[in-house]
């Protein structure tokens, strides 16, 4: 059995309004968790940190925004834990846009791309497998005060 964790990037730019005491104050909540089917088929997620090849792992994403005002451009992020891959469609959350990355951050797309050299040399582009995806991001809406906001995605383990 393996041990994986994923670990939150929290790429959250924060707008704070002119009046020193009013401002937001965002807390993350990561959890990970094992879906599994049960003796009658159904999905079941359970905390777990153990893993084995094959099991899909959940991870959620809980943000409260405590503080007294909104927090613009909110963009929580994670990594693809290494040893995993990402499962296609599984990214959830209440979002302007989902976007990932395949170079481990440093760019993002709703749909990244790869460059592909042909026998005679002509270069091309296609879409790259989400199982090559690296972190996902969600650009978010402002995170109102006294607000929480989940996000989730899911990944298999190698």
């Amino acid at each position: 059995m393996r041990r994986i964790l994923a670990s939150l990037i929290l790429a959250a730019a924060f707008v704070v309004p002119s009046a020193a005491f009013a401002k937001p104050d965002v807390k993350i909540k990561l959890t990970q968790l094992t879906v599994t089917k049960n003796a009658e088929g159904k999905l079941v997620e359970t905390p777990s940190s153990e893993v084995k090849p094959g099991d899909v792992v959940k991870y959620d994403i809980v943000a409260t925004n405590s503080g007294d005002t909104p927090a613009q451009k909110f963009s929580p992020a994670d990594k693809i834990p290494a040893g995993t891959t990402f499962i296609a469609g599984s990214a959830t959350g209440k979002a302007v846009r989902v976007e990932y990355s395949i170079d481990g951050g440093k760019t993002w797309s709703i749909l990244p791309m790869i460059k592909v050299v042909a026998k005679d040399g002509t270069t091309t582009e296609k879409a790259a497998s989400p199982t090559s995806y690296t972190a996902i991001r969600w650009i978010a809406d402002p995170l109102a005060p006294k607000a929480s906001s989940e996000f989730t995605f899911e990944v298999r383990v190698k």
